[in-house]
């Protein structure tokens, strides 16, 4: 999912907030796969990230204004068919940036909080075999913050559009049941901001019948650069995130994990943990 990309004077002040995503596994499997019919899950998931470095052009790492958000994200699904899911993401946000001195102009601290993106689509099952799916999504992203309420909802309030191809298979790891998934999308953005190329990707592996680990990698590439001062260069991020969900009961599950940005280029270096609760019905 994309965040936020803010930009002071020149390559100084980058702000990108981390993507929002969340996977749900379900006896080892996660991302492509659709949910059965009638059958659906809640995943609430809160994200917090903290940042005072950022990424130049040439991926040299330099101190930047502070930049913390808080992210909380109630993902739900629901299958319409065995092959047809329909989604749904309510955002709730925080985002507080500190401030900053560039030569003669002075950068007030800003905070924003409130709505975030608001998100609904859908997920249809094409293809499937034993131990393998494929999957095509797409998901409206509809902006909560509006550009009044201050700097720090730069990139939240344009519209946007997801479109995501989605692979995913399940295998056994060294013996244990195991998943992997792919994704590749691209998101279409109005306003300032450049459309993007997205590309994620998650292993889990149940190394207990009531612990699955994870590790997931989430890259995102701008298709050039973007319009005025806030969006007028290309960028672009890899996070790592690594973490664990434990099964407390067959319909409730516990996710921690932490994440952060191990490369970019004209974007902000961030670190954060992820926390989630998840529900099956």
């Amino acid at each position: 999912m994309r965040g936020l990309l803010q930009r002071g004077v020149m390559t100084a002040a980058l702000v990108v907030a981390l993507p929002a995503c969340a996977l749900w596994p379900d006896s080892a499997r996660a991302g492509a796969w659709t949910q059965k019919e009638s059958q659906g899950s809640a995943f609430l998931q809160t994200t917090a990230t903290w940042s005072s470095a950022a990424f130049a052009a040439d991926g040299s790492l330099f101190t930047a204004r502070s930049y913390d958000k808080v992210s909380t994200q109630l993902f739900l699904e629901y299958g319409a068919s065995d092959w047809l899911t329909l989604l749904a993401a309510p955002e709730l946000l925080t985002i507080k940036t500190g401030p900053a001195t560039f030569g003669a102009l002075e950068m007030p601290a800003a905070r924003y909080s409130g709505f975030g993106y608001q998100e609904i689509g859908a997920r249809f099952r094409f293809g499937e075999g034993a131990g393998w799916i494929v999957s095509a999504q797409a998901v409206l992203r509809i902006p909560g913050a509006r550009p009044s309420e201050g700097p720090a909802t730069v990139g939240y309030g344009d519209a946007e559009v997801d479109l995501r191809l989605m692979a995913g298979l399940s295998f056994a790891l060294f013996g244990y049941p195991a998943f992997l998934d792919i994704e590749a999308a691209q998101r279409l953005r109005e306003g300032a901001p450049p459309d993007e190329i997205r590309i994620d990707a998650t292993l889990g592996v149940r190394v207990a019948p009531d612990w699955l680990l994870l590790l997931q990698s989430f890259n995102v590439i701008s298709e050039g650069a973007g319009q005025g001062p806030a969006f007028d260069f290309s960028y672009a991020y890899y996070k790592v995130q690594v973490g664990g969900m434990y099964e407390v009961t067959p319909r409730l599950s516990l996710m921690l994990a932490g994440v952060s940005t191990w490369y970019a280029r004209n974007a902000i270096q961030e670190n954060g943990i992820v926390g989630g609760m998840l529900v099956r019905y």
